[in-house]
């Protein structure tokens, strides 16, 4: 494990020089243009009613970053754009991560026609109401939300299930699993028996998700999500004991060699720590029935999160206790909407959904503080020792709404 973890540091270390060579490019000139894709775009007011332009915009060369303009632009959400920024001010940490820059003389291209941009357009034109359009565009094709949306999942505790991500790409790969299991499974017999059917489908599979990131441009929480899932297999095939910490730790710095720039992204420590939470689970209730580790699994990660979430975001109203059932349901509900879009049908549960979106909840607003979240994050590690600790983890969760 030594060796391992120099070996890693090493090759963390050469990238990161690899990164910083593309930061001196991107701050060798003041004033750098740069053509970029825009990743989202809404509209602010000043305090003075001032409207200006918010984008977001990911560069040719990688990096992420917002800036604004005054101009009066249409929705450039999706569209590739030519423009100059002001670099000067820029440290190598925030080119890592999410940045805001100063820019100028932004050119915007033709619209591109692409397979993305086609599914959009089927998507949105089953739907009358913009907030159930933009609920499934972010579904299905990992879109931003507007804020008023952003509220509305939040209210309900419902952001994991939204923004397209781990989740989703194991309901997806089960999906496809199940779909080609008895076709392959027939040919096989027929006429390649020595084939490992495993192996096989979960090639394919991972090719068809990986040409599914592609299509969504590498979104980084589906890109993260990935390299899991296909490393998960690698080691699986190795004859690894996949559901180990060890495995895990390992999982983590082979990604943050491979990007290191998730190191200062918060969705990619959500996933690391709903991933060891449930872990947490299956090392001491391993024994419990299916249907019971189904239901109690939910209930335990949404709890266990709850200090980690709320040392980031705030908000909370009791709708969000539901969200244990929610995400159980999100597993029916996911398919059924695949399915019913391809059919053409995408609004036949609209009504259902906007109504629960719009229902009126209570806000409140809890902030874990920093001393509690080391400790609970110490306590979690102990928890993988000694069960007593895993099964008073729960109280000890809840317990940053009574500080």
């Amino acid at each position: 494990m030594l060796l391992f973890t120099l070996f890693m540091l090493l090759l963390f270390a050469g990238h990161l020089l690899l990164r910083y060579h593309y930061f001196q490019q991107f701050h060798e000139h003041k004033f750098f243009h740069t053509g970029a894709t825009v990743l989202n775009h809404y509209q602010k007011r000043k305090p003075s009613g001032k409207i200006y332009q918010v984008l977001k915009l990911r560069s040719d060369n990688g990096a992420v970053f917002y800036t604004t303009n005054y101009e009066d632009l249409i929705n450039l959400k999706g569209r590739r754009v030519r423009l100059g920024i002001i670099t000067d001010k820029i440290t190598f940490t925030e080119y890592l991560r999410t940045f805001y820059v100063p820019s100028y003389d932004i050119r915007i291209f033709e619209k591109e026609r692409g397979i993305k941009s086609w599914l959009h357009e089927k998507i949105v034109g089953q739907h009358e109401s913009n907030t159930t359009a933009e609920l499934f565009s972010a579904l299905f094709l990992g879109e931003p939300i507007g804020k008023p949306l952003r509220r509305d999942v939040s209210k309900l505790g419902i952001s994991h299930l939204i923004a397209i991500s781990g989740f989703h790409l194991g309901v997806l790969f089960a999906i496809l699993y199940f779909l080609f299991r008895y076709p392959y499974y027939q040919l096989q017999n027929r006429y390649f028996p020595y084939r490992n059917m495993r192996f096989d489908l979960t090639m394919v599979i991972l090719a068809i998700l990986f040409a599914y990131l592609w299509m969504l441009d590498f979104i980084p929480s589906l890109l993260r999500s990935f390299v899991m899932l296909a490393y998960g297999f690698f080691l699986f095939h190795r004859h690894f004991k996949i559901l180990s910490f060890e495995v895990l730790f390992v999982t983590v710095v082979t990604i943050l060699v491979i990007f290191p720039s998730f190191l200062f992204s918060i969705g990619f420590w959500f996933s690391v720590a709903g991933v060891f939470y449930i872990y947490l689970f299956l090392h001491h209730f391993s024994h419990l029935k299916a249907w019971q580790i189904v239901i109690l699994l939910n209930i335990w990660v949404y709890l266990l999160m709850i200090p980690v979430v709320h040392y980031f975001f705030t908000t909370f109203s009791w709708y969000q206790l539901c969200s244990p059932l929610l995400s159980i349901l999100f597993v029916i509900f996911y398919p059924l909407e695949m399915l019913l879009h391809l059919i053409g049908q995408g609004d036949l549960l609209d009504g259902m959904l906007l109504k629960l979106l719009h229902l009126r909840a209570q806000i409140y607003h809890f902030q874990t503080p920093l001393w509690y979240l080391v400790l609970y994050i110490f306590l979690s590690l102990v928890a993988v020792r000694y069960r007593l600790v895993a099964i008073a983890l729960p109280l000890f969760a809840i317990g940053v709404y009574l500080i």
